[in-house]
């Protein structure tokens, strides 16, 4: 049977922790690398519904996106949420695992995903790793033909699953060349300019960003963070079962999105 460490030593090879910024919290955070995995949870945020989850069905390891310990932490204790989360999955004898960063620059990471699901061609790093040209920091690539950014928007919610986008920008402005950045991305709009792209994809942004890009003439489309890469980690379960078919992996139902759309004047 497959051990803790064995995932460990499959994930670091495909989302190498040198690819993480240098402010994350990567790895193995919680549990043993000796124990046995005949189970495994993917998930994009480890709350406590998740962590309930991963217990009512007999994980041994979770794999999360979002790291839990990113900051200091000097108690562990039930005397906060986060405190009696973490002693229910060490309790639970459950090993938390988080790619983050790692997994958004990774050779077939999670910005790689959304470039292929968008249709580009040409795909590079918006910043290049020097371990390997392949990884990096966002995505850039070119559409086969030019469209409008009204298509383009389609394009973007069908592939991320979103039930809403933001957008700056006219809706017949021309998209060919775009920027990719998951999550919180909004630092990589400089990158996209430099390139020149015309459009700039990420989960979300500041207002002032929204600015900057319209004096750019940049086109910003804004998936919400969760959309941007809660794709990516059912696809990551369906990696882990492939490459340790005899454990079953699956991808937490609880993990959703924390925002809900309200209409007014409906």
């Amino acid at each position: 049977m497959p051990t803790v460490s064995d995932f460990c030593s499959f994930l670091r090879q495909f989302a190498p922790e040198q690819l993480a910024e240098s402010w994350d919290n990567t790895g193995l955070l919680i549990g043993r690398q000796s124990a046995d995995v005949s189970k495994v949870m993917t998930c994009l945020t480890l709350t406590a519904d998740v962590a309930a989850e991963a217990v009512q069905q007999c994980v041994q390891l979770i794999v999360t996106h979002h790291p839990v310990l990113f900051r200091g932490t000097k108690q562990l204790s039930d005397q906060s949420t986060e405190g009696r989360m973490l002693l229910e999955l060490i309790e639970s004898k459950i090993a938390v695992y988080s790619p983050h960063t790692s997994f958004d620059s990774a050779p077939e990471g999670i910005n790689q995903q959304l470039a292929v699901a968008f249709g580009l061609q040409n795909i590079q790093p918006l910043r290049p790793s020097p371990l390997d040209p392949s990884a990096g920091s966002g995505r850039a690539g070119t559409l086969a033909r030019n469209l409008p950014l009204s298509d383009f928007l389609a394009v973007v919610g069908n592939a991320v699953r979103a039930d809403r986008l933001e957008y700056a920008g006219q809706c017949d402005a021309v998209v060919r060349k775009i920027a990719i950045g998951c999550g919180a991305a909004e630092d990589f709009l400089k990158h996209a300019n430099e390139l020149g792209c015309d459009t700039f994809v990420t989960g979300e942004a500041r207002f002032h960003t929204a600015l900057a890009a319209r004096s750019m003439g940049i086109s910003l489309v804004l998936t919400g963070h969760y959309y941007s890469e809660r794709p990516a980690v059912e696809v990551l379960a369906g990696i882990l079962g492939s490459q340790f078919p005899e454990v079953e992996v699956i991808s937490s139902r609880a993990d959703t999105n924390p925002l809900k759309l309200f209409i007014v004047n409906a």
